[in-house]
């Protein structure tokens, strides 16, 4: 098993939810709120399986928290550990229901996955995501999140 130093980008866009007669937002709107940040991690391969290990320091957070990414054809997982933790499971069609650990408290959250897109190229992983965020049956933000993994030389 060989593993590579990486670089992963993470650009995600939220839109609340429509109400009863109101056109949706499109992605471009600028009422979408944005969020883009880069980190360092590690990536390597077990079979058809993808693992991308990195840290998280959230804005005004004492302690970092672990993360990984696993990812094999049409599902991906996002494991958080630390005053963070959650497991989350984006696969196509499904409803995936999970507890969200925060500093503040437990949320159980569904989380309802459109679309998930998986690209290799020569040095990169392309992965997009379109999905819904749940709770108590009730969407709570539609969500797109492009990831971009690059391989450091």
């Amino acid at each position: 098993m060989i593993t590579e130093k990486v670089e992963i980008l993470f650009r995600s866009i939220f839109r609340s939810v429509a109400l009863e007669g109101e056109e949706a937002m499109s992605w471009e709107d600028s009422r979408c709120q944005r969020m883009e940040y880069t980190v360092s991690g590690e990536h390597f391969q077990k079979g058809d399986t993808h693992y991308c290990l990195y840290e998280e320091q959230p804005e005004g957070w004492e302690e970092p928290y672990k993360a990984m990414l696993k990812w094999k054809s049409a599902v991906l997982e996002q494991h958080k550990k630390g005053k963070a933790a959650s497991r989350i499971v984006f696969e196509p069609g499904k409803c995936r229901r999970d507890f969200y650990r925060t500093p503040y408290g437990e949320l159980l959250l569904e989380i309802q996955t459109h679309r998930l897109d998986i690209r290799e190229e020569k040095e990169k992983f392309f992965l997009l995501l379109e999905y819904d965020i749940r709770q108590e049956e009730r969407t709570i933000s539609e969500n797109r999140m492009e990831i971009q993994i690059k391989r450091l030389l």
